[in-house]
């Protein structure tokens, strides 16, 4: 019974939490991250989420589509540089040294538009979240690539 509640409390936690106006001011210069503030468990969520989208777009050798979900797995990782310490935990210091080479690599790889480099890079991606998971007290919490697609999403390119 409490498992159940603490996911209700996790799930409310989810939707009360995100913006209201989250699409307005989407990707211009001037915009507040819809991330900005949010809980470390949120941020993670949503690196998860956006991560395998990622995932997908790489899978269907879709460009366009890598671009944008590489852009909004780099607003997760900006909110969550934002959080020093958690628990006693240095978030930020841990993310820098563990994540960050990986998610570089696999944004220039993503410009440089080769297909095996994206590819490699993005694997390199889920070693660098399994790492900070690790340096971070969390190294049960491993992250696979999922080639699995649950969403009514086509991520096949159309332009």
């Amino acid at each position: 019974m409490h498992k159940r509640f603490t996911t209700f409390l996790m799930l409310a936690s989810l939707v009360l939490g995100l913006p209201a106006a989250a699409g307005e001011g989407e990707h211009g210069e001037d915009h507040d991250s819809p991330f900005e503030g949010m809980h470390l468990l949120l941020l993670m969520h949503n690196m998860q989420y956006y991560s395998h989208k990622l995932g997908l777009a790489v899978d269907a050798n879709n460009p366009t589509l890598e671009g944008f979900y590489v852009h909004e797995v780099e607003e997760v990782i900006e909110a969550v540089s934002e959080i020093e310490e958690y628990e006693g935990i240095p978030i930020a210091e841990n993310l820098k040294k563990t994540l960050m080479p990986a998610f570089e690599q696999l944004e220039a790889a993503i410009e440089g538009g080769e297909r095996d480099a994206i590819d490699a890079a993005y694997d390199e991606l889920l070693v660098g979240c399994n790492n900070c998971h690790a340096a971070s007290e969390h190294g049960y919490i491993h992250i696979r690539r999922n080639h699995t697609n649950p969403y009514p999403q086509d991520f096949s390119p159309h332009d």
